[in-house]
């Protein structure tokens, strides 16, 4: 069984408050990209993992873990051979670990069919990460609030993106550490349905991330303004990562403002994708 595990962008992220358990109340809005990690199951008598790019072995790998999750909770004495094949790289904001996580458990759901229902799936990603809970989900555009996992479908923009990936990562756990958190903000008030013109790609996106890594990387001031220069209707950085990205109408203009950057940001890493349709290839380019 072969799956796509699709990175992710959030168009906006604010954290709202630390809560008495240590974690995060987090208010993000995910998107679904066309760039994908590919994870290979095949039916085994114990867990093994081998690994295509850069990703931890064993594990350390939230595969994994994920893997070990699943046979534990649904009792099943075997395992499974997992071929992972990394291109959405780590420390970036995007996702990819989690993401691999989610399409483990959908792999094994399938494979191992009628052991857990979809709310013991769900629960059980939800012990994984708090973003692997969207990806496990149908959405490619969802609203999260809680600690990312409580979810609704939101309203898809057609957009292209430039997503640019600098030589640095940025740890979760550090940008957590030195995020500042003056007071408790109120939540925004998005339904079901986006209110008219609620969504702003325009200009910079909002994430409380943004100035804590920005502090620590000022050159991503520079690239900011440069995805801006080239035509990007707005930019932002996703999660808590490095990656910054720039939001176009058309893949055109997402292609033109690459060939203009990539000779003045020569060790960043660029891909032009879209938004995510489930089972479809992944058509992004670097």
């Amino acid at each position: 069984m072969r799956l796509y595990a699709p990175a992710k962008l959030n168009l906006f992220l604010r954290v709202l408050r630390r809560r008495p358990d240590g974690y995060h109340e987090l208010e993000t809005l995910f998107q679904k990209i066309s760039l994908c990690d590919e994870v290979e199951l095949k039916k085994a008598t114990y867990i093994s993992l081998e690994v295509k790019g850069e990703a931890p072995p064993g594990r350390e790998n939230l595969c994994f873990r994920a893997a070990e999750a699943f046979l534990s909770r649904a009792a099943i004495c075997a395992g499974v051979f997992i071929r992972l094949r990394k291109r959405i790289p780590a420390g970036t904001g995007l996702g990819g670990a989690s993401s691999d996580a989610a399409a483990v458990l959908k792999g094994l759901s399938a494979l191992y069919p009628g052991h857990l229902s979809e709310a013991e799936l769900f629960s059980l990603a939800q012990t994984l990460g708090a973003d692997v809970p969207f990806f496990l989900s149908p959405y490619a555009t969802a609203l999260a609030r809680g600690i990312g996992d409580e979810l609704s479908p939101f309203p898809e923009t057609p957009a292209w993106y430039l997503v640019v990936v600098p030589p640095f990562r940025v740890s979760t756990s550090w940008a957590y550490q030195n995020l500042r958190l003056t007071k408790e903000k109120t939540p925004l008030n998005y339904g079901p349905k986006a209110p008219e013109g609620a969504l702003n790609f325009e200009g910079v996106l909002e994430n409380d991330f943004r100035a804590v890594v920005f502090e620590r990387y000022p050159e991503l001031y520079e690239l900011e303004k440069a995805l801006l220069s080239a035509g990007a209707r707005a930019c932002g950085l996703s999660g808590s990562g490095s990656a910054l990205f720039g939001i176009f109408a058309e893949e055109g203009a997402a292609r033109r403002a690459e060939a203009g950057l990539v000779t003045r940001f020569p060790a960043y890493a660029f891909y032009v994708v879209t938004n995510y349709k489930e089972g479809t290839p992944c058509s992004s380019t670097t």
